[in-house]
C-alpha cells in the first residue's frame, strides 16, 4: 500500500531544505550538494570562492565533468566517499593525504550524508571536505610529546638497568682480547662479544642524549659560515659521483642567535640525507637568506623524495627507512632547531626532490651585543 504525503509533509521539506541552505552558509569547510544522479544542486558561499566558480557555472553539472575542481586537490580518493555513498544510500568517509606543488603535504577529510524524503527515498547528497592539515598537526605533536615522555622514561631506566652491566660485558670482551694464551677462534668471538657491546653502548647514547634536555650556550653568529663549512666538509669529492652543488648566500645578513657547533651538526645530518637521497647523481643546493625577524637556510635536492605516506613519521624518533643507523639524525637536529628558537620544516614531492628549511632567529643588538651569555645574543 502506498503511502500517502500530505500537503503539510510538503511545506515541512521545504522549511527543512530552507534551514539547509542557511546552515550552508555557516560551514566552514567545502560543501556541495548533489541529487541522486549526482549533479550538482548548490554549493556554499565559501565553497564557490575556493573553486572560483559561481553558483550558475556549477549547479547542473555532474561531479564527474567537473573532474579537475573536483579533484584539484589531486588526490582521487578525495571523491570515493561520495561515490560510495551514492551506491550504498549509506554514509561514507575517509582521510586523504596529498602532497602540494611546493611539496607540503596535507590532509583532506571528506564525508557523504545522503539525505532522504519522508518517504524514505535518497533526493541528494551532502558532500563536505574539510583541511584538516592543522588538526593532524595538532595531534601529531601531542603524540610526540607522549613518545618523549615515554623515550624519557626508558631512557632513565636503561641508564640504571642496562649501562652497568654492558660496560662489564665490555671490559671483559676487552680483558679475554688481550689474553694471549686464546686460541685464534675464541679470540674471533671475543672480539664479537667487544664489538657488539660498544655498538650497544652507542645506542644507549642517543637514546639519552636525545631523551635528556639539552642545555646550549646560545651566542651571535653568521649561519652563512656554518653552511658553507658544512657543504666543504660533506660535498668533496661528490663531483666524481654525479653532484652538483650550489650555493645561494645573500649578502649582508644578520647574525642569529644560537649555538653553531649544533647548527652545524644539524645541517651535517640533512646534508648526509640529501645526498644518499641522490645515489646517481644530482643537485644539492644550500641557500642562506633573509627572512622576517629570521635567516632562512634551506637544504634541496633532486633525489627520490619522500613518500607522502610517510611524511607525518619522519620526525619521529628511531624512525628510518635505511638498514643501518639510529632513525634520529632528523628528530635530533629539529629538537636542536627548536631549543634554539629556530624551526625546521619538510617538503619533498616523490620523485622531484626535497627541500629541508631552518629558519633561525636573528640576534638582537641588546646591550652586551655578542658577548656570548645566554642572555646577550
Amino acid at each position: 500500500m502506498a503511502v500517502k504525503h500530505s500537503a503539510a509533509d510538503a511545506g515541512n521539506f521545504r522549511a527543512e531544505d530552507s534551514l539547509f541552505a542557511l546552515l550552508m552558509e555557516q560551514v566552514d569547510g567545502e560543501i556541495f550538494i548533489l541529487d541522486e544522479e549526482g549533479r550538482f544542486l548548490s554549493a556554499g558561499r565559501r565553497t564557490l570562492e575556493n573553486l572560483g566558480l559561481s553558483a550558475e557555472e556549477l549547479k547542473g553539472k555532474k561531479f564527474t565533468d567537473l573532474n579537475s575542481v573536483m579533484l584539484r586537490c589531486g588526490v582521487e580518493d578525495a571523491n570515493q566517499p561520495l561515490l560510495e555513498s551514492m551506491e550504498s544510500g549509506k554514509k561514507s568517509e575517509r582521510t586523504c593525504v596529498f602532497t602540494q606543488e611546493d611539496g607540503r603535504v596535507r590532509y583532506i577529510a571528506a564525508v557523504c550524508y545522503p539525505v532522504v524524503d519522508p518517504s524514505g527515498r535518497t533526493q541528494r547528497f551532502i558532500y563536505i571536505r574539510n583541511d584538516v592539515t592543522e588538526r593532524q598537526q595538532l595531534e601529531r605533536h601531542e603524540r610526540q610529546t607522549e613518545k618523549m615522555a615515554a623515550i624519557g622514561e626508558l631512557a632513565t631506566y636503561m641508564a640504571h638497568e642496562i649501562r652497568n652491566p654492558l660496560f662489564s660485558i665490555g671490559g671483559f670482551a676487552n680483558a679475554l682480547l688481550r689474553n694471549p694464551s686464546l686460541n685464534d677462534l675464541a679470540r674471533e668471538k671475543a672480539r664479537i662479544i667487544y664489538d657488539e657491546s660498544r655498538r650497544l653502548d652507542i645506542v644507549l647514547s642517543n637514546i639519552l642524549n636525545f631523551a635528556r634536555p639539552m642545555e646550549l650556550e646560545l651566542t651571535a653568529f653568521p649561519a652563512e659560515t656554518v653552511a658553507v663549512q658544512t657543504v666543504e666538509l660533506m660535498t668533496l669529492g661528490r663531483e666524481d659521483r654525479g653532484v652538483n652543488v650550489v650555493l645561494e648566500i645573500e649578502s649582508n645578513l644578520p647574525l642569529v642567535r644560537g649555538n653553531a657547533e649544533n647548527l652545524k651538526q644539524s645541517l651535517i645530518n640533512i646534508v648526509k640525507n640529501a645526498l644518499e637521497a641522490m645515489p646517481d647523481g644530482g643537485v644539492l643546493t644550500l641557500a642562506v637568506k633573509r627572512g622576517n625577524n629570521f635567516v632562512d637556510i634551506e637544504v634541496k635536492d633532486t633525489g627520490v623524495g619522500i613518500d607522502p605516506t610517510i611524511m607525518d613519521r619522519i620526525f619521529s624518533p628511531f624512525f628510518s627507512t635505511k638498514s643501518s643507523g639510529a632513525g634520529l639524525g632528523l628528530a635530533l637536529a629539529r629538537k636542536v632547531i627548536e631549543e634554539m628558537g629556530g624551526n625546521l620544516s619538510i617538503a619533498s614531492r616523490p620523485g622531484r626532490g626535497t627541500r629541508v628549511s631552518i629558519s633561525m632567529p636573528v640576534a638582537l643588538a641588546v646591550r652586551k651585543s655578542w658577548t656570548g651569555s645566554r642572555s646577550d645574543a
